[in-house]
């Protein structure tokens, strides 16, 4: 089986690093071949997407890791998803890594958050076939489809695609250096007597951020926060300057610390710092820090109720949930999970075995069975 996907690769995303660890499993079977067709996460020019296009007709099949980003976003006049395809002439295989559908939770503080819900309505309303084009016609064009979570296939289903060629695969749990080192970073931001929060990963509006800082002014002295992560976005830098503002408003510099962009060899030591890591999303579909998170197995894991979350908590993955949104509820799982020892040790336990069953072979195993499925399904039809 020879494979050409085209994905963002060696680059700064979380997409490049679930593309990096499924195409090093699925090299590792026998018989199959990968070509990358690589993404930079730059702009380009309409010729491009022609030119790539051609490229994924070098295998039998053709992968396409999708992200509206990587096809010039979401406007009309700059998507070139539609000339991407056209010149793929292999069975088709599109994974869904990020949805643009409903409903949508404003995670921005104002005025932003106003104009992001009017941008919103206007989507949705106004302009309801292009949603449609970009939430349906986009990943049907696929002979199969790929999602992450069975959040993202109920979404497919109810705008009309037919259940059966919808795959859900969660993503692997990545292998890590075990955790080490973190007691040194303590001493040095004398934080040897704290409990320690830590948040890892890209700083944006909707992972919560501001939220955590609320828990975080109503918890005592003792809990302070490690922020592991930097802006990927030009865009997100506004979510950046509103944690900054927060911090000063709430009076909480003195128990803060925000790391900036980490390098992969000095992930182990942040994560062995913590004794807590929450991820306070309030919107996500899949998210690569949480995996990280898990395949520490240093912490126990604080998470918003949203739908890919309960999906974690429901397949054993030793999570503690918190309502969405409310800065109390996430204030109180973060003392119980510090207070309570059994629960530490239950959660633990449950992370442990969770990250034994979810190994990036058995993803590759089953993304290997799609591809043959869309061959298949294609020489049916001929």
């Amino acid at each position: 089986m020879r494979v050409t996907m085209f994905t963002s690769w060696q680059v700064r995303c979380g997409i490049a690093d679930y593309a990096e660890h499924l195409v090093r499993a699925l090299r590792a079977l026998q018989g199959v071949e990968i070509i990358i067709v690589p993404f930079d996460r730059k702009h380009h020019p309409r010729a491009d997407y022609a030119r790539w296009g051609y490229m994924m007709n070098q295998g039998d099949v053709a992968h396409i890791q999708h992200e509206y980003t990587f096809f010039g976003y979401l406007l009309p006049w700059r998507n070139h998803f539609n000339t991407f395809i056209k010149a793929i002439q292999r069975p088709l295989i599109i994974t869904r890594h990020v949805s643009f559908d409903g409903p949508y939770v404003p995670a921005e503080p104002e005025p932003m958050r106003s104009v992001r819900r009017l941008k919103w309505a206007l989507y949705q309303r106004w302009l309801g076939p292009y949603a449609t084009y970009l939430n349906r016609d986009v990943f049907d064009a696929a002979d199969q489809i790929i999602v992450l979570n069975a959040h993202m296939k109920d979404q497919l289903v109810r705008r009309g695609i037919r259940p059966e060629k919808i795959h859900v695969i969660p993503p692997g749990v990545p292998e890590i250096p075990p955790p080490s080192g973190g007691e040194r970073l303590r001493a040095l931001w004398g934080w040897q007597d704290k409990y320690v929060i830590g948040q890892f990963g890209f700083i944006a509006a909707a992972k919560g951020h501001t939220l955590l800082l609320e828990a975080l002014a109503s918890l005592s002295e003792e809990y302070v926060l490690l922020i592991a992560g930097g802006v990927r976005r030009p865009g997100d830098r506004g979510a950046l300057r509103a944690i900054e503002r927060k911090i000063d408003r709430l009076g909480l510099r003195h128990r803060v610390r925000i790391t900036g962009y980490l390098d992969s060899q000095d992930l182990p030591s942040h994560l062995d710092a913590c004794d807590v890591l929450v991820y306070p999303n309030t919107r996500a579909d899949f998210s690569y820090s949480v995996l990280m998170g898990l395949a520490a197995r240093k912490a126990p894991l604080v998470l918003s109720d949203i739908p890919p979350h309960q999906e974690l908590a429901e397949a054993g993955a030793g999570v503690v949930l918190f309502h969405s949104g409310d800065a109390g509820s996430l204030a109180t799982r973060i003392q119980e999970v510090s207070q309570d020892v059994l629960l530490r040790k239950r959660a633990l336990e449950q992370v442990t075995t969770f990250v034994r069953e979810h190994l990036w072979d058995t993803v590759a195993q089953k993304t290997l069975e799609v591809y043959y499925r869309a061959l298949c399904c294609v020489r049916h039809k001929e």
